[in-house]
């Protein structure tokens, strides 16, 4: 009895360490977003061992292609190497990364986020979703594979590993209802340019802030403030019916609008004519 006990015991162990490594050596994906025509995809790495390199071989869905495999911003963004095979015919890429080639970088340290930015275009209207999986390759070989090293004894020995990956799912009705937030400040030219009797403005805030929108004649008069007021973070227009703040129809000529915003302050130019 005690022979195995000590034997149901061992199983335990081995089914609880794997169960365990499953849960904490993964890959997934953060919340996709969309950019104009194309929908980008993060591969999240979630790592408890210092990671020194990774193979990770990847089908996609029919009716999409993948243009492009980004690593800016990334984890992996400073790697001695990366590399990204993509297949469209056979709908695969294989993402390679190695963080040390010529001994500068160190392993990647346990952590978790983004590794790697899929971006897909559509191809087939139809198409409501984008799937991906893992899979295996020949000639050359690929498969998913997570290379790591493990001091025994005093001495380095490399190690592998598979991490867990149930399959990445993105509906796409979902990510282009969400708002892409604008990275930095912007002021953009107006429009129609020159105009009669109004005109659009457009300008991006990044963050939540109070946003000052005037606009001057040229010989430096405020002539009316369009917006004066704490706005939260997004793309944002406001249309001008070319009148002042008394409500008065102003004169053709040259004008000049100007955002101010948290730190960010820019100028623009546009003509009434009449």
């Amino acid at each position: 009895m005690k022979h195995y006990g000590i034997i149901t015991i061992a199983v335990v162990l081995l089914i609880c360490a794997s169960v365990y490594g499953a849960k904490v050596n993964s890959i997934g994906a953060a919340k996709a977003t969309v950019s104009g025509e194309t929908y980008i995809v993060p591969v999240e790495l979630s790592n408890t061992v210092p990671m020194a390199a990774l193979d990770l071989p990847l089908k996609f869905s029919e009716g999409v292609s993948l243009e492009e495999v980004t690593f800016e911003g990334t984890r992996s963004a400073d790697f001695d190497f990366r590399w990204a095979n993509i297949d469209n015919d056979n709908n695969t890429v294989v993402i390679g990364l190695i963080p040390m080639v010529e001994g500068r970088n160190p392993d990647l340290e346990p952590g978790e986020g983004a590794i790697a930015n899929l971006v897909f275009s559509v191809d087939d209207a139809s198409v409501d979703k984008i799937e991906v999986t893992e899979t295996t390759m020949e000639k050359p070989q690929h498969a998913l594979m997570l290379v790591y090293n493990e001091v025994v004894d005093g001495k380095s020995q490399v190690r592998s590993l598979t991490p867990a990956f149930d399959g990445i799912t993105v509906a796409l009705s979902q990510v282009a209802a969400q708002e892409i937030l604008p990275k930095s400040f912007a002021l953009k030219q107006n429009a129609p340019n020159p105009f009669n009797p109004q005109t659009r403005m457009d300008y991006d805030i990044p963050k939540a802030t109070h946003v000052r929108l005037d606009v001057f004649n040229v010989l430096g008069q405020r002539v009316i403030t369009l917006v004066d007021e704490y706005q939260e973070a997004g793309s944002k227009s406001v249309v001008w019916n070319g009148r002042d703040d008394a409500g008065s129809s102003v004169a053709s000529g040259i004008y000049f609008y100007r955002l101010e915003a948290d730190q960010f302050s820019a100028t623009k130019k546009m003509m009434m004519l009449k």
